[in-house]
């Protein structure tokens, strides 16, 4: 019985052992990872931060509002691709696939997109009344513009290209019902 019992305190002191150890090797290699960015600089915030501390010539009021539009859909399309990638990054961390690392830096990116949107509401209430409650909702449908027209540019584009291969097949069947034409000419001459 006491050999039992010295057994299962072993394996549960091993145990604890090695989780503890795991424990600290994460937290050590969490600390000294450095976070890369999960987005590239935002530049609509700098162009919209420089625009405000323009003075001369002043920015006019309708160049800032441009402004701020623009970093409220930049906002939007982060806000979108943050919502698309985290199921599949979360289910990775969980299989282990990637660091905890990779997990860190979309939690700070979430973090930082959620004060730049409480910024971009400030900004906007500073410029019209109830202005940072219907921001995001014209951002939103602007970018939804944007995709359409991008969408429907490349299928102008391949509708053109796809008529010039037509139009090259259709030629090049001509020319070989030409020759076969001719060859079936030739052979009944002879």
């Amino acid at each position: 019985m006491s050999s039992w019992i010295v057994t299962v305190v072993y394996v549960g002191g091993m145990l604890m052992v090695m989780s503890l150890f795991s424990y600290t090797w994460r937290r050590r290699k969490a600390a000294s990872a450095i976070l890369v960015p999960w987005f590239p600089d935002h530049t609509t915030r700098d162009t919209y931060i420089s625009l405000l501390q323009q003075t001369d010539p002043p920015a006019t009021e309708l160049q800032l509002r441009a402004a701020l539009l623009r970093r409220a859909m930049t906002n939007v399309e982060r806000i979108i691709k943050l919502r698309e990638n985290r199921p599949a990054l979360l289910s990775l961390v969980q299989k282990g696939a990637v660091g905890d690392g990779l997990w860190s830096s979309f939690q700070k990116a979430e973090q930082e997109l959620q004060q730049d949107v409480i910024e971009v509401t400030q900004e906007a209430e500073t410029f019209k009344k109830n202005w940072g409650q219907t921001i995001f909702h014209t951002a939103n449908e602007m970018v939804q513009h944007e995709k359409h027209k991008e969408i429907a540019d490349q299928i102008k584009e391949l509708k053109e290209k796809e008529e010039k291969n037509f139009k090259k097949r259709e030629e090049r069947e001509k020319f070989e019902m030409a020759e076969h034409e001719k060859r079936e000419k030739a052979r009944k001459n002879y």
